[in-house]
């Protein structure tokens, strides 16, 4: 415990200026570019996320459809 609250540590404040710092410097030497590979991927993992949510949504649109027009109009 008496490491976490010696008096001469740095407050969290200034190691998240440095790292802040640190990242930028960083951008600054190698700018991050999206390439075609990159887009693509984000593309298909949006169609994984979304298609599951579509097809459970036609399927009980579908079970809806089938017991409203066999069972509630006879």
């Amino acid at each position: 415990m008496s490491r976490a609250t010696l008096p001469n540590r740095k407050p969290i404040k200034e190691y998240e200026r440095d790292i802040k710092e640190q990242v930028n410097k960083k951008h600054k030497e190698e700018p991050f570019e999206f390439t075609k590979e990159d887009i693509l991927a984000m593309i298909i993992a949006g169609y994984q996320v979304i298609m599951p949510i579509v097809i459970i949504g036609a399927l009980v649109m579908a079970l809806f459809t089938y017991f409203f027009l066999n069972f509630y109009l006879k």
